[in-house]
């Protein structure tokens, strides 16, 4: 508690809740991530993981 200042000032707000998670990795995806709905859905490490390659 900080003096002066009220306690919802110095509150940290609430951690986001992940919408879904990667079939693959299993990470957590929260609104605004890309989900490639490969392999019933993935996250972007996991695409360039799994099926990237460089020529």
């Amino acid at each position: 508690m900080i003096r002066g200042y009220d306690e919802w000032k110095t509150t940290p707000p609430d951690d986001p809740v992940p919408v879904t998670y990667c079939n693959q990795c299993g990470a957590p995806l929260y609104e605004g991530e890309a989900l490639y709905c490969v392999d019933g859905g993935i996250c972007e490490s996991c695409l360039e993981d799994g099926y990237r390659r460089i020529l």
